[in-house]
């Protein structure tokens, strides 16, 4: 009985120390930032309904979505009618990206898991402009991804609502058709 008091009071010790860290380097560790000075940086933006193409990759799961004038489409199975709204949300994220800092003249993408990235967003506009960028790492201090934009030698940080945004599996974006019946 002894024994396992000091076990439970030696676990709930390292329990409190590593709550403490984690307030500790959350809270006092973390910048300051002073109100206002809060600075975000348009890497890209189009507009939603110019985009006529989307494909989006994670986790070893692609869907590629196309636009039939104003409805969108599995681009393998126009059959499966797609909750429009959900696709104007996913859209909204994906064509446009802001970044909070910008890292630039990236050499070593690794660092930021951008050799292997974890999300791959591409779209195609009507005029034929084609954009992919690529989601890495997440930086957990501030909450934020490393992101890299296809062509572009600069890594930027974006929030983490972006990445979230953007997982929707084809069963997520099907249309609830038992509201029509």
């Amino acid at each position: 009985m002894k024994k396992q008091k000091k076990q439970f009071i030696a676990l709930l010790i390292i329990l409190l120390l590593a709550v403490g860290a984690y307030i500790y380097f959350t809270y006092f560790r973390a910048p300051k930032i002073e109100e206002g000075s809060v600075s975000v940086t348009e890497v890209f933006h189009n507009d939603v309904g110019s985009v006529k193409e989307l494909m989006y990759m994670h986790d070893g799961v692609t869907v590629e979505l196309t636009r039939d004038g104003d409805t969108w489409y599995l681009a393998n199975d126009k059959s499966i009618k797609l909750d429009q709204d959900k696709v104007t949300d996913i859209l909204r994220f994906a064509a446009n990206l802001n970044a909070s800092t910008t890292l630039e003249d990236v050499t070593d993408l690794s660092e930021y898991g951008l050799d292997a990235p974890d999300y791959t967003v591409s779209f195609t506009t009507s005029d034929g402009v084609q954009t992919t960028f690529y989601i890495g790492d997440f930086f957990g201090v501030d909450g934020t991804y490393f992101a890299r934009v296809e062509g572009d030698n600069n890594v930027y940080k974006i929030v983490s609502y972006y990445a979230d945004s953007l997982v929707m599996d084809v069963d997520q974006l099907k249309a609830d058709t038992t509201q029509e019946q």
